[in-house]
């Protein structure tokens, strides 16, 4: 076998950030053209600062973020949903209601009934 082929720090940390972004390890690996327990190493190494064991009070700041984010979209996502059922639904009514204008044929539609004779509209 020849020399294992060398990675620059900056697509190490690429690759980790796709990773804490959910990509799948094993699609990311082939897509790099990496082995996939280098990209948890990488993980690991990359996690450890110059003179800590473990996790940096950086990259904890960062996960909170992410989390924060996560949720926003989530809720913003909800909103979203429940903005397109009301079209969707405004859209089925006007569709209904054109349609039942068209069957009328008399061309203009009152969009309110007609007063019963004998009755005053106050």
């Amino acid at each position: 076998m020849g020399n294992p082929k060398r990675y620059t720090k900056e697509f190490q940390e690429r690759a980790v950030r796709r990773m804490k972004l959910g990509e799948n390890v094993s699609q990311l690996a082939r897509d790099l053209g990496v082995h996939r327990t280098c990209l948890y190493q990488w993980k690991r190494k990359l996690g450890r600062g110059p003179y800590h064991h473990g996790r940096t009070v950086e990259a904890d700041w960062r996960d909170a973020r992410i989390a924060e984010l996560e949720t926003k979209v989530t809720r913003l996502e909800g909103i979203i949903g429940g903005q397109w059922q009301e079209l969707d639904f405004f859209e089925s009514a006007l569709r209904r209601i054109d349609a039942e204008a068209a069957m009328s044929g008399a061309g203009g539609s009152a969009s309110t009934p007609r007063s019963v004779p004998g009755c005053k509209a106050n």
